[in-house]
C-alpha cells in the first residue's frame, strides 16, 4: 500500500452547533455544544486516510503555543505522522470559529500559521519513501501558490501519485490551478469549483473539459453525490440519505475514501466513489472534520446498510 504525504493547513476548529438562529449584531444566542477540535482541510484527509488504514504523515506548519499542541495531538492520535510538522515559536496556529446548522455552517477564519508553508520547506528530498502526494486548500497557502506545478512535478518526477483538492478561491481567480493540473493525476474539487474553474455552467461540461486535462477527476456535488471520470469512463453515484449533523470536513473526508479505494486498494472508479460517498455522508454524523474514527469496515457496513 502506498504511503501518503500531505501538504498542506493544520489549525484548529472552535465549532458551535445547536443554535436555532443565526447571530444578529447587537443580539446574543445560545448554543447546545461548543468544542475544540482538528481543523484544516489537509489535516483532517490525513486522520481520515489513516484512520481507514492507510500509512500517511503530514507536513504543515503550526505555532508554538496551545492550539499548536491541540493539532499535533490530535494528529497523532489518529495515526498520523508528525515528524515533518513545522513548529515555529513566531507563529500563532492558525484557528477557524465555525457556526455549524445541520445543511450549512458560517466561518470565521484567523489565517496565522495556515498560509505559512513556503517552497522551502517542502524540499524533493522530502519525497522519498512515499507513493502519493495529495494537497488542499491551495488558496490558503499564499507563500506556496506560484511554487505548486513545481512540487507536484518533482513529486511526479520520483513516481508518486498526485491528488489536488484546491477548496474555494475566496477571490474567485483560480489563479495558476491549470499549471498545477499539468502534473495532477487526481483531482477532487466541488462542484460550484469546478464551473468556476472551467468557466461552465454545469457540472457535466466541466467534468469532460477537466477529464482532458487530468487522468482522473472527481465533483463533489454534496446532497446530489458525485460525478467522475476516468479513462474515458463517466460514473454518476447518488448520495445517501442521511440527516447531517455537521458537515464540517465532509468534503476531506469523501477525498480520504475516494484515495484509499482508488489508489491505495486499486478499486474501480465507480466503487471507489461509492465508497467515498459513505465516508464523506459518515463524517456528517459527527460534530467535528475528523472525530469519531471512521473505519474501512464500518464504511462498508454502512453501505451494506443503506442497500438494505
Amino acid at each position: 500500500m502506498k504511503r501518503t504525504l500531505v501538504v498542506g493547513d493544520l489549525n484548529v476548529d472552535i465549532i458551535a452547533s445547536g443554535m436555532s438562529l443565526f447571530p444578529e449584531l447587537g443580539r446574543e444566542i445560545l448554543c447546545s455544544d461548543i468544542r475544540t477540535v482538528l481543523g484544516g482541510s489537509a489535516s483532517i484527509f490525513a486522520c481520515r486516510l489513516a484512520q481507514l488504514g492507510s500509512k500517511v504523515d503530514i507536513l504543515g506548519k503550526v505555532g508554538n503555543d496551545e492550539y499548536g499542541r491541540t493539532v499535533l495531538n490530535a494528529l497523532k492520535s489518529n495515526g498520523v505522522g508528525i515528524d515533518k510538522v513545522i513548529v515555529k515559536d513566531d507563529l500563532r496556529t492558525g484557528v477557524t470559529i465555525s457556526l455549524t446548522y445541520p445543511e450549512n455552517k458560517a466561518l470565521i477564519t484567523f489565517m496565522g500559521s495556515i498560509g505559512a508553508l513556503e517552497k522551502s520547506d517542502v524540499k524533493p528530498e522530502v519525497f522519498k519513501g512515499y507513493g502519493h502526494l495529495h494537497i488542499s486548500s491551495i488558496y490558503l497557502q499564499p507563500k506556496l501558490l506560484n511554487s505548486l506545478s513545481e512540487i507536484f512535478a518533482e513529486a511526479k518526477e520520483q513516481g508518486l501519485v498526485t491528488s489536488l483538492d484546491p477548496q474555494c478561491d475566496p477571490q474567485g481567480k483560480y489563479e495558476k490551478i491549470w499549471e498545477i493540473l499539468e502534473y495532477t493525476d487526481i483531482f477532487l474539487p466541488n462542484g460550484d469549483e469546478a464551473m468556476d474553474i472551467t468557466g461552465t455552467t454545469n457540472v457535466s461540461s466541466a467534468l469532460k473539459k477537466l477529464g482532458l486535462k487530468v487522468k482522473a477527476v472527481v465533483i463533489k456535488c454534496g446532497c446530489e453525490g458525485a460525478v467522475g471520470m476516468a479513462n474515458g469512463e463517466i460514473v454518476n453515484v447518488k448520495a445517501f440519505k442521511i440527516k447531517p449533523i455537521d458537515t464540517t470536513g465532509a468534503g476531506d473526508s469523501f477525498d480520504a475514501g475516494f484515495i484509499y479505494y482508488f489508489v491505495h486498494k486499486n478499486k474501480s472508479l465507480r466503487d471507489s466513489i461509492i465508497f467515498a460517498n459513505a465516508v464523506g455522508a459518515l463524517a456528517c454524523l459527527r460534530i467535528g472534520g475528523a472525530e469519531g474514527k471512521i473505519t474501512e469496515g464500518e464504511a462498508l457496513n454502512f453501505i451494506i446498510g443503506q442497500k438494505c
